[in-house]
């Protein structure tokens, strides 16, 4: 599921409130549900993502409507995770100017970003489908957004954060099917040993496809 650098409270009473939040988070893992406005946010990211990725700016901005909308209820919804919520607010900020650019690159960067910061938040809650899932979800879309950029450092940068991620869910995917794990196993190592931006174009669309066999894991 990052390059991004994030400014972390240098005060004490930030540092403290941090902690409180991080205490808080724990201590309701795995006890409540998603709430459904944060599980909204993430699927308007990716539906503003695909249709940025097809040029379709008109359903891309009903489609943003509606994340500003579920935006509203993940402030109402989600407690004890205000840094991670402003971040998200900034994240929709940036695609809304992005989309009402039809800014392709842009639009498809920050929707997938959006998806990636509602996966870390999703992370404090009961899931049903493993946050890496979401994750290697997230990092497939990476590799065709930098793919069209053609940023070979952000491509190998993308293919390690796949591996890290990919190596901590195996386990689990071993669990359920051997035949599943090792099909991901064979596309890791196809998008790090990927030379040109096609090599990362083709991986990504079988990454991608492959993800959502994993989520059927789960259900």
């Amino acid at each position: 599921m990052v390059e991004n650098s994030r400014a972390r409270r240098v005060s004490t009473d930030g540092l403290f409130d941090d902690l409180v939040e991080r205490v808080f988070v724990g201590f309701a893992k795995g006890i409540e549900s998603v709430p459904t406005s944060l599980s909204n946010a993430g699927e308007f990211g990716e539906n503003v993502y695909d249709y940025a990725k097809a040029n379709d700016w008109k359903n891309a901005n009903v489609k943003v409507a509606a994340l500003k909308d579920a935006l509203k209820q993940v402030r109402t919804e989600v407690k004890n995770q205000n840094g991670a919520v402003d971040r998200l607010d900034k994240n929709v900020a940036a695609l809304d100017r992005a989309v009402t650019a039809k800014d392709r690159q842009a639009a498809m960067r920050e929707a997938n970003q959006v998806t990636f910061e509602v996966a870390d938040m999703t992370a404090a809650y009961k899931l049903s489908v493993p946050v890496e899932v979401t994750r290697l979800d997230y990092y497939g879309r990476e590799l065709e957004v930098w793919t069209q950029a053609q940023d070979a450092n952000k491509l190998q940068a993308t293919a390690r954060e796949m591996r890290r991620t990919w190596d901590s869910l195996r386990p689990t995917i071993e669990t359920h099917s051997t035949t599943e794990a090792k099909k991901f196993d064979t596309l890791v190592v196809r998008v790090e040993s990927a030379k040109t931006p096609a090599d990362y174009a083709h991986a990504a669309t079988l990454v991608l496809d492959e993800v959502d066999n994993l989520e059927k894991l789960f259900h």
